[in-house]
């Protein structure tokens, strides 16, 4: 059948239960959340569909995973899936997830498709508008690499500076990977003296549970600025700044918080 709007075709079939995998990025569901949805399927039966893109002869769920969770454990061998092309598959990916997601998550998520990406076409743009689209945000596949150099970063404090300075860029995915990989160690450069900073607030009896976020608004070379920035300077920058603070650190107390 063609879907009413693109004309795209798609394609709703029963598929076995070991045919079926699901994506590894999806937030796990609450428990009460999985109860729930068995007790409906138990009233009202297996009604809505899972949907899933075809991938050598297997399928991976990409909206639906919960559903495809307690129906395993209903014990169903089929279930009935709708098939959409592959290159629905990873819009659909960061679209279909809980709205609640935190930075964490969504970085996770943006650095999962990047990589996917990357794999399959190494020479493709990183500013070509199938990755835009799939993921929206460049600088959240920096900071899923920071993440994974410390599963302690504050991403959220370091967000709004990276929405300045760190777009889409202009090179082959293979290139841009490696300069991605540098940026996010720059971030965890930047997160280390912002630790030191806070620890010579805590040693002068001055810090305070926002400590973070005010040191990183003082440092922030971005927040006035009205156009987007080289990110390189910018973190050259902020991280001078950050040193400078490690050296007298009261001077930020007077700042507000953005």
């Amino acid at each position: 059948m063609k879907d009413p709007v693109k004309r795209q075709s798609i394609t709703i079939r029963m598929v076995p239960a070991r045919q079926l995998s699901v994506i590894g990025h999806q937030r796990k569901a609450r428990p009460a959340h999985l109860k729930a949805l068995a007790s409906s399927m138990q009233r009202m039966g297996f009604i809505t569909p899972v949907t899933a893109v075809e991938r050598g002869g297997k399928y991976l769920i990409i909206d639906g995973q919960h559903r495809y969770q307690v129906g395993l454990e209903l014990g169903l061998k089929e279930f009935p899936v709708v098939v959409v092309p592959e290159d629905l598959a990873r819009k659909m990916m960061s679209l279909n997830v809980e709205q609640a997601l935190n930075i964490r998550e969504r970085s996770a998520i943006a650095l999962s498709i990047y990589r996917e990406v990357l794999e399959e076409s190494p020479l493709s743009a990183e500013d070509d508008g199938e990755l835009v689209d799939a993921i929206e945000h460049a600088h959240l596949v920096t900071l899923g690499l920071a993440y994974e150099g410390s599963g302690r970063l504050a991403g959220s404090a370091f967000e709004p500076i990276l929405k300045k300075c760190d777009g889409f860029l202009d090179r082959p995915l293979e290139e841009a990977y490696a300069i991605r990989q540098g940026r996010a160690q720059q971030v965890l450069d930047a997160a280390k003296l912002v630790k030191a900073v806070e620890d010579a607030l805590k040693v002068c009896g001055d810090w305070h549970s926002m400590a973070r976020y005010q040191i990183i608004s003082y440092a922030n070379p971005t927040k006035r600025a009205r156009k987007a920035a080289d990110f390189d300077r910018t973190f050259a920058t902020l991280i001078a700044t950050l040193k400078d603070l490690e050296r007298a650190p009261q001077r930020v107390l007077g700042e507000r918080v953005e």
